[in-house]
C-alpha cells in the first residue's frame, strides 16, 4: 500500500519537467530527503503540507487529496508536520501546543488528553517541561516539542524537516529510535524526512531521494537527482554533487555496513 503518492509537484511555477517530482512512499518506508542548502528541500516540505498550491501537482496522503477541496481536510488530519523552525506558539504551554492536533480533530476530550499528551512528551524525553511557556525552551527542546505535535491527533504519515538538528546525543538517540519504531511497527504509515544530516539519515531511512542542485543559469530548483535504497548508497556510482556529498562524510562508510 501507498502511503503517499506525488506526482507532478513543482516548487517554482512553470517548472520544466525534470524539476517535478514524482514519487512514492510505500507503507513500513523512511524516505530520506538529501540535498545541500537551497536545493529546495524546506520547500517540498511546505509544498507535501499543502502550505504551497502547485498547479496540476497531486499529492495523495493514505488516499485522500491535498490539493482537492472535498478530501483535503481527511488528508491534512492524517499529517503530520514538523517544519524547519518550530513555529510553537508563543501564548500556549507545551501541554497546551501539544495539544492543539487533539483537540482540532475533536480528540482527547473524555478525560484521556492529559494521558495522550503526555505520552507523546514522555517518548521524547520532555514530559518535564509540559507546563513551560514555549518562550522558555531553547532551539533543542522547541524542535521536539514540535515533533511531539507533530505525532499528536490522527496522524499516520510524518514529514519533518532537521528533525534531529540541535538535538543532544541522547535526544538525537531517541528521537532515531523512535521513529524507526513508529513505522516499523505500524503506529506511523511512514515518513518523509528532510535533513543534510547524513548519521542521522543512515541511522532512520531505508530509502534515499538526493534532491538536483540548482542551475546555475537558471536558478531553477526542485527535482530528484537521484533515488537510492540503504543496499545501494554507497556501493554504486553517483554524479559528481552527490559524490561531492557523500565523501565530506565518508567515516560513515565503514560503519554503516552498507
Amino acid at each position: 500500500m501507498k502511503s503517499l503518492v506525488v506526482r507532478n509537484l513543482a516548487l517554482v511555477q512553470d517548472a520544466p519537467e525534470d524539476r517535478r517530482f514524482n514519487f512514492e512512499v510505500s507503507s513500513g518506508e523512511i524516505v530520506v530527503v538529501l540535498g545541500r542548502n537551497g536545493s529546495g528541500k524546506s520547500l517540498l516540505v511546505s509544498c507535501l503540507a499543502g502550505q504551497r498550491v502547485s498547479h496540476g501537482a497531486s499529492v495523495k496522503v493514505c488516499g485522500h487529496e491535498v490539493f482537492h477541496p472535498k478530501s483535503r481536510p481527511s488528508a491534512l488530519a492524517l499529517l503530520g508536520v514538523m517544519f524547519q523552525h518550530p513555529g510553537l506558539l508563543r501564548t500556549l504551554s507545551v501541554f497546551d501546543n501539544v495539544a492543539l492536533p487533539f483537540l482540532q480533530n475533536s480528540l482527547g476530550l473524555s478525560g484521556h488528553l492529559a494521558e495522550l499528551v503526555g505520552l507523546r512528551l514522555d517518548l521524547l524525553g520532555c514530559g518535564h517541561l509540559a507546563e513551560m511557556g514555549s518562550e522558555a525552551l531553547g532551539e533543542g527542546d522547541k524542535r521536539c516539542v514540535a515533533l511531539a505535535r507533530a505525532l499528536s491527533g490522527t496522524t499516520r504519515f510524518l514529514i519533518a524537516d532537521e528533525p534531529a538538528a540541535a538535538l543532544s546525543s541522547e535526544t538525537r538517540a531517541r528521537v532515531e529510535d523512535l521513529l524507526t519504531v513508529l513505522v516499523g511497527r505500524g503506529a506511523l504509515d511512514g515518513a518523509i524526512l528532510c535533513t543534510q544530516d547524513l548519521e542521522f539519515a543512515l541511522r532512520v531511512g531505508t530509502r534515499f531521494l538526493f534532491l538536483s542542485n540548482p542551475d546555475p543559469a537558471t536558478e531553477a530548483i526542485g527535482g530528484v537527482r537521484e533515488e537510492r535504497t540503504a543496499a545501494t548508497l554507497f556501493n554504486h556510482p553517483h554524479p559528481p554533487e552527490i559524490s561531492a556529498f557523500l565523501s565530506r562524510r565518508k567515516e560513515w562508510q565503514d560503519e554503516t555496513s552498507l
